[in-house]
């Protein structure tokens, strides 16, 4: 379920219109908690999105409030500018936007692809295959390093604001701390993870990449998460991380675990070279039932 200020950021509509599009057209119905607050299924946030587009294109909110959303999306359909969920055109389409610095379109196509799927499915099927694809375009030369790392931030925003809107910071829920180590500047593994654990309810500390194992420790013993993950992307991972990462994993207390991740960890973990102490997460979907089950093994505060 989505609160009102989700749903905004979501789908760009405004709260003033939105509470009118419900007031006079009946466009959705939230249900109420126990505060009287708006909640929203993902089934109304994907109508709202259609909506919205139609909108968009011209028709007005009276005309199509009435409508199925398979009508407005053949209505969309129709239309040549209609949003078209084939991966390819998305990937064209994002590079054409960034071709042009039209980063606000690079935006509003990443929060469309958002709204029909669950967080898993869209950084598995749509953030890492574009990442990668954008980062390879820039190897290629066909991108500038200016026009990645304004993707990249794009990515990183919107990943953000919805771990900020998603996760508690209060109750029993299990904590989770999110970093690299010295010398690991690539921070999308975890970042995404972050996002992963905050959709199931965790408290989520993310410090960021390329910290020495010694502030890390500190930073887990004072925020006494139940899990630190981190992410080895560089293969070979250096010699020294290696021996850091084994430091960590020395001194943390035995009721913190430690996951790892990425390239790097699947490296050391075929190699037999990964602390005794680590668990080696072998995708975004293993982190993601292995949050499941963590948090499956300890009493929640209180229903979401």
């Amino acid at each position: 379920m989505y609160t009102i200020k989700t749903v905004t950021s979501l789908t760009g509509i405004n709260t003033e219109t939105l509470r009118a599009w419900e007031r006079r057209y009946g466009t959705v119905n939230p249900v109420r908690d126990s505060k009287g607050r708006r909640l929203y299924t993902q089934q109304d946030v994907e109508r709202l999105t259609l909506l919205l587009a139609a909108t968009k294109q011209g028709f007005t909110i009276s005309k199509i409030a009435d409508l199925s959303n398979d009508e407005l999306q053949n209505l969309l359909n129709a239309n040549q500018n209609a949003p078209n969920a084939n991966q390819e055109l998305f990937f064209v389409r994002i590079v054409d936007a960034l071709l042009q610095f039209r980063m606000d379109v690079c935006e509003d196509l990443l929060r469309r692809a958002l709204i029909a799927m669950d967080p898993l499915c869209y950084a598995r099927e749509v953030l890492l295959p574009t990442l990668e694809k954008v980062g390879n375009l820039w190897h290629e030369g066909k991108l500038t390093i200016a026009q990645e790392h304004l993707f990249s931030a794009c990515v990183k925003r919107i990943v953000l604001s919805m771990v900020n809107h998603e996760q508690p910071f209060s109750g029993t829920n299990p904590g989770v701390m999110f970093a690299t180590m010295t010398g690991e500047h690539h921070e999308f593994g975890i970042l995404l993870s972050c996002w992963l654990a905050a959709n199931q309810r965790c408290k989520c500390y993310y410090i960021g990449p390329d910290l020495p194992w010694e502030d890390l420790l500190n930073a887990g013993n004072r925020l006494k998460p139940s899990v630190i993950v981190m992410s080895l992307a560089n293969t070979p991972p250096e010699q020294a991380m290696i021996q850091n990462l084994n430091y960590l994993a020395e001194a943390l207390p035995k009721d913190i675990q430690l996951w790892v991740g990425g390239t790097g960890a699947q490296y050391l973990f075929k190699s037999n070279q990964l602390p005794e102490r680590s668990v080696f997460t072998a995708s975004l979907d293993d982190f993601y039932h292995r949050i499941g089950r963590l948090i499956q093994s300890r009493p929640l505060s209180r229903p979401f």
